[in-house]
């Protein structure tokens, strides 16, 4: 085992802006980290091997990929990162919505029941995307996100505050989560108090597409927090429904998603997937 560790900022190449929230992960493995808000970073190389690349992202921006062995032979490394912005994504966005017309009706979208709703916490780093079809198989544009929360706190294990970032995905070919359909992060700081929780949308020219969308939720860890251990809770959890089909996908970072088919532990017919509530509007025809 290694005792390395690598420090250093991660900043936008153009603006050079420092980029807060960008992971940084040991590409297949359960190891990684976050830059600060700062955009300052401190990644532990103990689990690392001379096999190992070290991937950089942050949404919006093309992944950055290392290989370590350089990285392993001294106590400490200094690397800066410069992630590169997908510029030619967002205007390509931005110009195809200015063109379409929508209804002015808004048609409200859910994963499940919200009377039949319950608390699960996601460790740091972990995000669930899951599946919000479109029954009516007609273009549209999201307007609002509205997310349920409960605090998780607890007297027999350590309690951690989180962060959450929503992202937003299509539909691949195999049914997975595919490309981003919308190229800025968006953060949410719920309070440990929070219940309900809405994003307006309507100027962020979010794609519905005719098969539906992915809404990723991932657990970021806060500057303040300072983990201890590998047995915690976070809170605010975000409250789960039931559904009768297996709707959510997770992945560590930014590696490969995994389809989630183990069953609800209280209901064992059915899987339990974040309750999502959202808004569209479908294009005029």
């Amino acid at each position: 085992m290694y005792s390395q560790t690598l420090k250093g900022s991660v900043s936008d190449s153009i603006t050079k802006e420092k980029l807060a929230y960008a992971n940084l992960v040991i590409k297949g493995k359960n190891s990684g980290t976050y830059s600060n808000e700062d955009g300052t970073y401190s990644f532990n190389l103990s689990k690392a091997s001379i096999n190992d690349t070290l991937v950089v992202s942050l949404i919006g921006y093309h992944h950055q990929r290392i290989a370590l062995r350089h990285f392993l032979d001294t106590i400490e490394h200094k690397l800066n990162f410069q992630l590169l912005p997908k510029i030619e994504s967002l205007v390509e966005v931005l110009i195809l919505s200015k063109t379409k017309i929508y209804s002015n009706h808004k048609i409200t979208l859910s994963t499940g029941n919200r009377k039949q709703v319950f608390p699960t916490s996601v460790p740091f780093g972990y995000e669930t995307a899951t599946l919000i079809k479109n029954q009516k198989q007609k273009k549209g544009k999201l307007v609002e996100l509205y997310l349920k929360f409960r605090d998780s706190s607890s007297e027999i294990y350590k309690t951690y505050q989180t962060f959450y970032r929503i992202a937003f995905y299509n539909i691949n070919d195999l049914g997975f989560p595919g490309e981003l359909l919308y190229f800025e992060s968006i953060i949410i700081k719920p309070e440990k108090e929070t219940k309900n929780y809405k994003i307006n949308l309507e100027d962020k020219a979010i794609p519905f597409t005719e098969k539906g969308i992915f809404v990723g939720i991932e657990t970021i860890k806060p500057d303040h927090v300072e983990q201890k251990g590998l047995m915690y809770i976070t809170t605010p959890s975000i409250l789960h429904t039931h559904t009768k089909e297996t709707l959510k996908y997770s992945r560590f970072r930014s590696n490969d998603w995994t389809k989630h088919a183990r069953k609800s532990v209280t209901k064992k017919k059915l899987y339990a997937v974040p309750f999502i509530r959202i808004k569209v509007v479908y294009e005029k025809e």
